[in-house]
């Protein structure tokens, strides 16, 4: 597998499950060292923080003040990949193979400054070539970043798989292969419907709107970073042998595209946050200053519906973001709206969730869209915000809903 790369570099990334434990770690530090044994020399190991701590350090910054400064909060969650690059640094050591850690500002993976969601500008990657020259394997913290004035940034929920194939890109590896609790990339959770198949082959396109629409297995920025720069990316399981089944991503020829599936998954994101402003003053440019407001802030937003009450010459607002900005932007746009006057309200409906349909099939296939309502329908499940692109629907329906009609697309698309 690793020879079929024209011996460039290959990074491989862990995530808190993998190494989840002591054992998990010792587990994944003697197949490094074997496959380092037979030949992979040029590897880089990216690790993810041991699972739950993020979560644990998340709690405390929450439990002392949940309004906390984003630079505070950054440098307290950024804390376990640093304790996980040195046992897995030390793990490696025990398997007799030399082993150097490296934090973000000592290797040098450069971010902007926007706190808990940053992207990558720049990673110097002299000490990984040095210490492949000396045959030294260097395991990589995740998640995390410094600026140009060394003030610690995170890069969001899932950022170590967007770490692990920034610094694929950045070395010119063959491919970045990430290491996780399942198998690859399926065509819907399994923990939702049993029915769902392990995709083996998928196109960047799909991979990103399913990892964007909720999918679990990827984080959305990666796969955008591996689609713009052509980085195959390979997605298997940690506790599975090397010629164990798993997804490969990456640009496939046209005439493969031209017999894509018409839907390829189903995918289920359960939080959602609905934010309406009622009662806005009709004025121009107003829409314009509320999602600037918002881009700002470090939010991204989903779905958007924009009504304007003819009888009383205001406009509604209402579209959808993701439940971990709930705070940040709930507070932002309240106090905005106080300086617009008492009668703009400003109110955040949760209890809903997010279910697509997604498929490059989508393109020549007319009639997707009424069939996914019809299912809908069918099951007695009421849709409040639809949204459409050339490869996927997406419908904001109750979260109570949400898993009958998961299970009901799959159907009707996949399993028929």
């Amino acid at each position: 597998m690793y020879h079929l790369v024209q011996d460039k570099p290959v990074v491989q990334k862990y995530g808190g499950t993998s190494v989840g434990s002591l054992e998990r770690i010792q587990n994944v530090a003697r197949r490094v060292a074997e496959q380092h044994k037979q030949g992979l020399k040029k590897v880089a190991i990216v690790v993810s923080a041991m699972s739950g701590e993020t979560n644990r350090l998340v709690d405390l910054v929450s439990g002392i003040n949940p309004h906390a400064s984003l630079r505070n909060y950054d440098m307290a969650v950024s804390a376990g990949e640093q304790v996980a690059v040195a046992l897995m640094a030390a793990a490696l050591e025990k398997e007799g193979v030399a082993s150097y850690g490296f934090l973000a500002y000592q290797l040098g993976i450069v971010t902007d400054s926007l706190h808990s969601k940053a992207r990558i500008r720049d990673i110097d990657c002299t000490k990984l070539y040095k210490c492949w020259e000396e045959g030294i394997i260097p395991v990589v913290a995740g998640f995390q970043g410094v600026t140009e004035d060394m003030e610690i940034t995170t890069l969001g929920r899932g950022g170590s798989d967007t770490s692990a194939v920034a610094l694929a890109v950045a070395l010119d590896a063959g491919f970045c292969e990430i290491n996780t609790d399942v198998d690859g990339v399926y065509t819907a959770d399994p923990r939702v419907v049993p029915q769902a198949k392990l995709v083996e082959e998928m196109d960047f396109e799909v991979a990103l709107e399913m990892a964007s629409l909720g999918s679990k297995v990827l984080h959305s920025r990666c796969v955008e970073l591996g689609a713009k720069y052509q980085m195959p990316i390979i997605v298997r399981s940690t506790f599975q042998p090397n010629d164990h089944q798993r997804t490969r991503i990456m640009s496939f020829q046209a005439q493969r595209r031209l017999e894509a599936p018409v839907v390829s998954g189903v995918t289920l994101d359960r939080n959602v946050v609905r934010m309406s402003l009622t009662h806005l003053p009709s004025k121009p440019g107003l829409i314009a200053t509320v999602f600037d407001k918002i881009a700002k802030s470090g939010v991204n937003v989903d779905i958007i519906v924009h009504n304007k009450h003819e009888e009383s010459d205001s406009v509604r607002l209402g579209f959808t973001i993701g439940a971990a900005d709930l705070v940040r932007t709930q507070d932002m746009l309240q106090r905005w709206c106080e300086e617009l006057g008492p009668q703009v309200k400003c109110t955040a409906e949760r209890g809903l969730a997010k279910v697509s349909v997604v498929g490059l099939g989508m393109q020549s296939h007319p009639g997707v869209a009424s069939q996914v309502f019809t299912v809908l329908e069918k099951e007695g499940v009421a849709i409040h915000m639809i949204s459409t692109s050339e490869i996927k629907i997406s419908s904001v329906v109750a979260e109570a809903d949400a898993e009958k009609a998961s299970r009901a697309l799959h159907a009707a698309f996949i399993e028929e």
